[in-house]
């Protein structure tokens, strides 16, 4: 395979097993392998990272450039990820990136690679995701792909354009005209409101446990589209007690079942944004903020009165 592979890998013994086999049957003439360093607080974390790095390195065993970038210190899921793509993004200007939970089929690598060529110069699209978690399977749109608003990362490929500028820390949040750009997102306020909210905590907070959330303002402030497949290609199987965020493995987007798609490749008549879609995603991953009216905030304002005289 000619597309150059980012495989991110931390502690996972099993999952890594089953995701590098996919990509071994490839056989990617650049393989980069990212791996966050063991926490401190975590016992028999270091053997486990160990063997972890090995067992990848052990299992490549086909002419390959490899670059790894193994981490002593660990940096924690929010600038690990992040700072891998960093350099994976110093070395070449597109290609495809795996989480070791991320378990892709093969129909997921030709997709990404004919359209990674198909839209290397169209800034207006912004990753090719491999997630399709719409509810039936595969939809019926007349093409073999939609746009998203939603830039969905769980196994994804992607152009150093479309990372370029990436702010960990958005930065830029307090200088946006917000007005505009929330009402770019969503026609409800309700939708509005949940964005601004969050992008305000991640402003705020600065948290150390995500990179997608910035990944997410990133490319809504460009105004850019994610190609999401008609059919979904990537099972996120790392759901389950011991993960950092994804405990529940009942939850909706564990383990979703990967299907096929027929190729070549049929492609949508223009670009544009799939509305419906975007707003089952919306509802279904994100959801929304009740809208604050003016009798809700004179009713809080009413009930702390109460307090007030209560106490005093």
């Amino acid at each position: 395979m000619q597309v150059p592979i980012l495989f991110i890998i931390f502690n996972k013994r099993e999952e890594t097993k089953r995701v590098f086999n996919v990509i071994r049957s490839q056989q990617p003439k650049q393989l980069f392998i990212a791996a966050d360093g063991p926490r401190v607080d975590k016992e028999g974390e270091v053997n486990t990272c160990q063997y972890v790095r090995e067992w990848v390195l052990g299992q490549i065993d086909w002419e390959c450039e490899v670059n790894t970038r193994f981490l002593d210190q660990n940096i924690g899921c929010g600038r690990g990820p992040s700072k891998a793509i960093s350099w994976f993004f110093e070395h070449v200007n597109e290609g495809i990136i795996l989480e070791d939970d991320c378990l892709p089929n093969e129909a997921f690598f030709r997709f990404s690679a004919e359209l990674l060529e198909r839209y290397r110069y169209d800034s207006k699209i912004s990753i090719i995701s491999g997630n399709n978690f719409q509810p039936v399977q595969p939809m019926q749109l007349g093409a073999d792909y939609y746009f998203s608003l939603f830039p969905s990362t769980n196994g994804w490929a992607t152009w150093k354009r479309s990372w370029d500028a990436y702010e960990y820390h958005i930065a830029s949040w307090p200088t946006l005209d917000q007005k505009r750009f929330l009402n770019s997102l969503f026609r409800e306020k309700k939708y509005q409101l949940f964005w601004k909210q969050l992008f305000d905590w991640a402003y705020e907070k600065k948290p150390d446990d995500t990179w997608d959330i910035q990944f997410h303002y990133h490319c809504m402030k460009r105004n850019q589209l994610a190609v999401i497949p008609a059919a979904n290609l990537i099972s996120n199987i790392g759901y389950g007690p011991d993960a950092t965020h994804s405990k529940d493995p009942t939850n909706y987007f564990a383990n979703v079942p990967t299907h096929d798609l027929a190729f070549p490749v049929r492609h949508p008549g223009k670009i544009q944004r799939n509305y419906e879609a975007d707003e089952f995603i919306q509802n279904t991953l994100f959801g929304a903020m009740d809208v604050d009216t003016r009798f809700k905030k004179f009713k809080r304002l009413i009930k702390r009165i109460i307090r007030y005289k209560q106490t005093a």
